[in-house]
Protein backbone atom coordinates (compact mmCIF):
# COMPACT_ATOMS: atom_id res chain seq x y z
CA UNK A 1 0.00 0.00 0.00
CA UNK A 2 2.54 2.42 0.88
CA UNK A 3 4.95 1.52 -2.48
CA UNK A 4 1.49 3.00 -3.92
CA UNK A 5 2.07 6.19 -2.90
CA UNK A 6 3.82 7.86 -5.94
CA UNK A 7 1.83 6.14 -8.30
CA UNK A 8 -1.56 7.76 -6.68
CA UNK A 9 0.20 10.89 -6.36
CA UNK A 10 0.95 10.80 -10.02
CA UNK A 11 -3.01 10.07 -10.94
CA UNK A 12 -3.98 12.69 -8.81
CA UNK A 13 -1.86 15.22 -10.82
CA UNK A 14 -2.43 13.91 -14.25
CA UNK A 15 -5.72 12.93 -14.40
CA UNK A 16 -8.81 15.06 -14.92
CA UNK A 17 -12.28 15.14 -13.09
CA UNK A 18 -12.90 12.67 -10.14
CA UNK A 19 -10.48 10.20 -8.70
CA UNK A 20 -12.18 7.43 -6.52
CA UNK A 21 -10.80 4.36 -4.58
CA UNK A 22 -11.93 1.67 -3.18
CA UNK A 23 -10.76 -1.01 -0.82
CA UNK A 24 -10.40 -2.08 2.40
CA UNK A 25 -11.75 0.91 4.90
CA UNK A 26 -8.67 0.45 7.28
CA UNK A 27 -6.12 0.33 4.77
CA UNK A 28 -7.02 3.42 3.12
CA UNK A 29 -6.60 5.14 6.14
CA UNK A 30 -3.00 4.59 5.46
CA UNK A 31 -3.38 7.61 3.31
CA UNK A 32 -5.52 10.35 5.05
CA UNK A 33 -4.18 13.52 4.80
CA UNK A 34 -2.73 13.38 1.28
CA UNK A 35 -6.09 14.55 -0.73
CA UNK A 36 -5.64 11.99 -3.25
CA UNK A 37 -9.27 10.76 -3.34
CA UNK A 38 -12.60 12.17 -3.87
CA UNK A 39 -14.67 9.12 -2.60
CA UNK A 40 -14.00 6.03 -1.39
CA UNK A 41 -15.81 2.63 -1.67
CA UNK A 42 -15.17 0.26 1.03
CA UNK A 43 -15.00 -3.21 0.13
CA UNK A 44 -13.99 -5.12 2.82
CA UNK A 45 -15.86 -8.67 2.46
CA UNK A 46 -15.02 -11.82 1.01
CA UNK A 47 -17.81 -13.84 -0.49
CA UNK A 48 -20.02 -13.64 -3.37
CA UNK A 49 -22.96 -11.15 -2.13
CA UNK A 50 -20.35 -8.21 -1.39
CA UNK A 51 -18.52 -9.03 -4.42
CA UNK A 52 -21.83 -8.52 -6.65
CA UNK A 53 -22.84 -5.94 -4.35
CA UNK A 54 -19.24 -3.92 -5.64
CA UNK A 55 -19.92 -4.56 -9.08
CA UNK A 56 -23.41 -3.12 -9.36
CA UNK A 57 -22.50 0.00 -7.47
CA UNK A 58 -19.81 -0.03 -10.33
CA UNK A 59 -22.34 -0.57 -12.88
CA UNK A 60 -24.62 2.13 -11.62
CA UNK A 61 -21.80 4.93 -11.67
CA UNK A 62 -20.28 4.32 -15.18
CA UNK A 63 -17.03 5.03 -14.44
CA UNK A 64 -14.67 6.24 -17.31
CA UNK A 65 -11.33 4.16 -16.73
CA UNK A 66 -10.32 1.92 -13.62
CA UNK A 67 -6.55 1.49 -12.53
CA UNK A 68 -6.43 -2.11 -11.25
CA UNK A 69 -3.43 -2.49 -8.77
CA UNK A 70 -3.53 -5.87 -6.89
CA UNK A 71 -2.19 -8.62 -9.80
CA UNK A 72 -5.58 -11.09 -8.33
CA UNK A 73 -7.86 -12.51 -11.11
CA UNK A 74 -10.94 -11.06 -8.64
CA UNK A 75 -9.80 -7.81 -8.99
CA UNK A 76 -9.64 -7.75 -12.74
CA UNK A 77 -12.91 -9.42 -12.72
CA UNK A 78 -14.81 -7.30 -10.17
CA UNK A 79 -14.18 -4.33 -12.84
CA UNK A 80 -14.65 -6.18 -15.65
CA UNK A 81 -18.29 -7.21 -14.62
CA UNK A 82 -18.53 -3.84 -13.31
CA UNK A 83 -18.46 -2.40 -16.90
CA UNK A 84 -15.30 -0.36 -16.18
CA UNK A 85 -14.65 1.36 -19.40
CA UNK A 86 -10.71 1.41 -19.70
CA UNK A 87 -9.25 -1.25 -17.67
CA UNK A 88 -5.39 -0.96 -16.84
CA UNK A 89 -3.27 -3.81 -15.25
CA UNK A 90 -0.69 -6.16 -15.21
CA UNK A 91 -1.97 -9.16 -16.99
CA UNK A 92 -0.97 -11.94 -14.74
CA UNK A 93 -2.98 -15.00 -13.09
CA UNK A 94 -4.76 -15.17 -16.62
CA UNK A 95 -6.51 -12.16 -16.55
CA UNK A 96 -5.10 -10.47 -19.45
CA UNK A 97 -8.62 -11.14 -21.54
CA UNK A 98 -10.31 -9.00 -19.04
CA UNK A 99 -7.92 -5.78 -19.29
CA UNK A 100 -8.28 -2.75 -21.95
CA UNK A 101 -4.43 -1.67 -21.37
CA UNK A 102 -1.70 -3.43 -20.55
CA UNK A 103 1.33 -2.62 -18.39
CA UNK A 104 4.63 -4.26 -19.72
CA UNK A 105 6.08 -6.44 -17.29
CA UNK A 106 10.09 -7.56 -16.92
CA UNK A 107 11.05 -10.96 -16.72
CA UNK A 108 13.89 -9.43 -13.86
CA UNK A 109 13.03 -8.50 -10.87
CA UNK A 110 11.82 -4.69 -10.24
CA UNK A 111 11.21 -2.19 -7.58
CA UNK A 112 7.41 -2.46 -6.54
CA UNK A 113 7.58 1.59 -6.49
CA UNK A 114 8.75 1.47 -10.12
CA UNK A 115 6.40 -1.33 -10.83
CA UNK A 116 3.39 0.84 -10.02
CA UNK A 117 4.72 3.78 -11.67
CA UNK A 118 4.95 2.13 -15.09
CA UNK A 119 0.83 2.06 -14.92
CA UNK A 120 0.97 6.37 -14.95
CA UNK A 121 3.43 5.71 -18.18
CA UNK A 122 0.92 3.38 -19.54
CA UNK A 123 -1.31 5.74 -19.75
CA UNK A 124 0.46 8.64 -20.28
CA UNK A 125 0.37 10.84 -17.37
CA UNK A 126 3.17 12.14 -15.50
CA UNK A 127 5.36 10.82 -12.77
CA UNK A 128 4.80 13.14 -9.49
CA UNK A 129 6.86 11.18 -6.97
CA UNK A 130 9.42 8.47 -7.14
CA UNK A 131 9.43 8.03 -3.44
CA UNK A 132 6.70 7.30 -0.77
CA UNK A 133 5.31 10.29 1.31
CA UNK A 134 2.70 9.91 4.07
CA UNK A 135 0.85 12.65 6.51
CA UNK A 136 -0.56 12.96 9.72
CA UNK A 137 -3.79 14.53 10.34
CA UNK A 138 -4.20 17.15 13.04
CA UNK A 139 -7.81 14.62 13.77
CA UNK A 140 -5.28 11.74 13.98
CA UNK A 141 -2.92 13.24 16.59
CA UNK A 142 -5.96 14.66 18.60
CA UNK A 143 -7.19 11.20 18.46
CA UNK A 144 -3.56 9.43 19.45
CA UNK A 145 -3.23 11.54 22.02
CA UNK A 146 -7.03 10.75 23.80
CA UNK A 147 -5.94 7.04 23.65
CA UNK A 148 -2.11 7.21 24.50
CA UNK A 149 -1.98 9.52 27.44
CA UNK A 150 1.07 7.00 28.59
CA UNK A 151 3.12 7.18 25.98
CA UNK A 152 6.06 9.64 26.50
CA UNK A 153 8.89 10.72 23.77
CA UNK A 154 11.60 10.37 23.47
CA UNK A 155 11.14 6.70 22.22
CA UNK A 156 12.25 3.80 19.35
CA UNK A 157 9.59 1.96 17.53
CA UNK A 158 10.60 -1.84 17.03
CA UNK A 159 8.39 -3.88 14.52
CA UNK A 160 9.39 -6.99 15.44
CA UNK A 161 7.27 -9.42 13.19
CA UNK A 162 6.91 -10.35 9.74
CA UNK A 163 3.53 -11.25 7.81
CA UNK A 164 5.63 -13.02 5.46
CA UNK A 165 7.28 -15.35 7.98
CA UNK A 166 9.81 -16.72 10.19
CA UNK A 167 12.25 -15.72 8.01
CA UNK A 168 12.14 -12.18 8.19
CA UNK A 169 12.68 -12.25 11.66
CA UNK A 170 15.41 -11.02 13.83
CA UNK A 171 15.86 -12.92 16.35
CA UNK A 172 13.88 -12.21 19.70
CA UNK A 173 16.65 -12.23 22.62
CA UNK A 174 18.65 -9.78 19.59
CA UNK A 175 15.55 -7.67 20.23
CA UNK A 176 15.31 -7.53 24.06
CA UNK A 177 19.31 -6.72 23.87
CA UNK A 178 18.63 -3.91 21.79
CA UNK A 179 16.16 -2.84 23.92
CA UNK A 180 17.80 -2.74 27.15
CA UNK A 181 20.99 -0.87 25.57
CA UNK A 182 18.69 2.15 23.71
CA UNK A 183 17.37 2.74 27.88
CA UNK A 184 20.28 2.43 29.73
CA UNK A 185 22.88 4.33 26.97
CA UNK A 186 20.35 6.62 25.47
CA UNK A 187 17.65 7.13 28.20
CA UNK A 188 14.46 6.40 25.83
CA UNK A 189 12.29 4.38 26.02
CA UNK A 190 11.25 1.71 23.57
CA UNK A 191 7.56 0.43 21.67
CA UNK A 192 6.70 -2.77 20.62
CA UNK A 193 4.35 -2.83 17.51
CA UNK A 194 3.23 -6.27 16.93
CA UNK A 195 1.19 -6.65 13.82
CA UNK A 196 -2.15 -9.12 13.91
CA UNK A 197 -1.34 -12.19 15.66
CA UNK A 198 2.39 -11.06 16.82
CA UNK A 199 1.48 -10.35 20.50
CA UNK A 200 2.75 -13.46 21.68
CA UNK A 201 6.22 -12.59 20.14
CA UNK A 202 5.94 -9.14 21.30
CA UNK A 203 5.79 -10.71 24.84
CA UNK A 204 8.65 -13.34 24.51
CA UNK A 205 10.73 -10.28 23.60
CA UNK A 206 9.54 -8.24 26.42
CA UNK A 207 10.09 -11.17 29.04
CA UNK A 208 14.15 -11.03 27.99
CA UNK A 209 14.47 -7.62 28.87
CA UNK A 210 15.44 -5.94 32.06
CA UNK A 211 14.27 -2.39 32.15
CA UNK A 212 10.96 -3.91 31.72
CA UNK A 213 9.15 -0.48 32.51
CA UNK A 214 10.66 1.29 30.06
CA UNK A 215 10.02 -1.36 27.23
CA UNK A 216 6.07 -1.26 26.86
CA UNK A 217 3.89 -3.00 23.86
CA UNK A 218 1.23 -1.15 22.04
CA UNK A 219 -1.38 -3.34 19.59
CA UNK A 220 -2.62 -0.82 17.20
CA UNK A 221 -4.91 -0.24 13.88
CA UNK A 222 -2.78 1.36 10.94
CA UNK A 223 -3.95 4.86 12.04
CA UNK A 224 -2.41 4.48 15.47
CA UNK A 225 0.11 3.31 13.98
CA UNK A 226 0.80 5.61 11.82
CA UNK A 227 0.74 8.82 14.51
CA UNK A 228 2.89 6.68 16.66
CA UNK A 229 5.99 6.10 13.72
CA UNK A 230 5.51 9.61 13.21
CA UNK A 231 6.81 11.04 16.50
CA UNK A 232 9.34 8.46 16.98
CA UNK A 233 13.37 9.10 17.40
CA UNK A 234 13.66 6.14 15.08
CA UNK A 235 12.11 2.81 14.29
CA UNK A 236 14.23 -0.88 14.21
CA UNK A 237 12.73 -2.77 11.69
CA UNK A 238 12.26 -6.05 10.03
CA UNK A 239 11.90 -6.06 6.24
CA UNK A 240 7.85 -6.14 6.87
CA UNK A 241 5.21 -3.37 5.47
CA UNK A 242 5.61 -1.01 8.45
CA UNK A 243 9.44 -0.13 7.48
CA UNK A 244 7.76 1.99 4.84
CA UNK A 245 5.22 3.63 6.80
CA UNK A 246 7.69 5.07 9.09
CA UNK A 247 9.80 6.04 6.21
CA UNK A 248 7.59 7.95 4.66
CA UNK A 249 6.79 10.00 7.32
CA UNK A 250 10.72 11.10 7.28
CA UNK A 251 11.71 8.99 10.47
CA UNK A 252 14.90 7.64 10.61
CA UNK A 253 14.37 3.76 9.87
CA UNK A 254 17.21 0.93 10.38
CA UNK A 255 15.90 -2.19 8.41
CA UNK A 256 17.16 -5.50 8.87
CA UNK A 257 17.64 -6.98 5.77
CA UNK A 258 17.10 -11.24 5.61
CA UNK A 259 16.14 -13.45 3.19
CA UNK A 260 14.64 -11.56 0.24
CA UNK A 261 15.65 -9.37 -2.73
CA UNK A 262 16.30 -6.04 -2.31
CA UNK A 263 15.58 -5.02 -5.58
CA UNK A 264 11.85 -5.32 -4.57
CA UNK A 265 11.09 -2.72 -1.73
CA UNK A 266 14.47 -0.29 -3.34
CA UNK A 267 13.61 3.22 -3.79
CA UNK A 268 15.31 6.56 -3.36
CA UNK A 269 14.95 7.17 0.46
CA UNK A 270 17.36 9.52 2.63
CA UNK A 271 15.23 7.91 6.11
CA UNK A 272 16.41 4.67 5.34
CA UNK A 273 19.11 2.34 6.75
CA UNK A 274 19.33 -1.30 5.53
CA UNK A 275 21.84 -3.37 7.30
CA UNK A 276 22.41 -7.19 5.68
CA UNK A 277 24.92 -10.17 5.72
CA UNK A 278 26.54 -11.60 2.25
CA UNK A 279 25.58 -15.41 2.52
CA UNK A 280 26.05 -17.20 -0.46
CA UNK A 281 22.42 -18.51 -0.20
CA UNK A 282 20.83 -14.75 0.24
CA UNK A 283 18.40 -13.76 -1.44
CA UNK A 284 16.13 -16.95 -0.89
CA UNK A 285 12.88 -15.10 -0.59
CA UNK A 286 11.89 -18.35 1.38
CA UNK A 287 9.22 -18.04 4.00
CA UNK A 288 10.95 -21.00 6.32
CA UNK A 289 14.88 -20.88 6.66
CA UNK A 290 15.89 -24.26 6.31
CA UNK A 291 19.62 -23.29 6.79
CA UNK A 292 21.24 -21.59 9.90
CA UNK A 293 19.50 -17.81 9.15
CA UNK A 294 22.87 -16.30 9.42
CA UNK A 295 21.67 -13.15 7.34
CA UNK A 296 19.85 -12.11 10.49
CA UNK A 297 21.41 -13.77 13.11
CA UNK A 298 24.94 -12.31 11.95
CA UNK A 299 23.54 -9.08 12.49
CA UNK A 300 24.52 -8.40 16.11
CA UNK A 301 22.64 -5.96 18.36
CA UNK A 302 25.75 -4.14 18.85
CA UNK A 303 25.99 -3.41 15.06
CA UNK A 304 22.52 -2.09 15.14
CA UNK A 305 23.17 0.58 18.23
CA UNK A 306 25.84 1.61 16.51
CA UNK A 307 23.93 2.55 13.35
CA UNK A 308 21.27 4.03 16.09
CA UNK A 309 24.34 6.29 17.52
CA UNK A 310 25.17 7.12 13.67
CA UNK A 311 21.86 8.28 12.68
CA UNK A 312 21.31 10.43 15.94
CA UNK A 313 24.33 12.08 15.56
CA UNK A 314 23.76 13.20 11.78
CA UNK A 315 20.88 14.87 13.88
CA UNK A 316 22.18 16.83 16.19
CA UNK A 317 19.19 19.59 16.00
CA UNK A 318 16.46 17.46 16.03
CA UNK A 319 15.07 17.43 19.42
CA UNK A 320 13.55 13.72 21.20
Amino acid sequence: MVMAVPLLHSLRASLEGELWAIGKHKAVQLYNGSDLFDRFIPYNEKGLVPFLDTVSLLKAHNFERGVIMPHSFRSALLFFMGNVGNRIGYARNHRGFMLTSLVEEKANPEPTVEHYLKIIDTMGGTRALESPVLKVTEDEDNKFDEKYMDMRSPYVVFITGAQYGPSKRWPDSYFSELADRIVKRLNMNVNLLPGFGEEELAHKIHQGVEHKRRVAIKSMDIRDLKVCLSRAAAVVSNDTGPRHISAALSVPTIVLLGPMDEQYTRYPSPCTYTLSKDMPCRPCNKKKCDKHHACLTDIKPDEVFLKLEDVFDARPNKTY
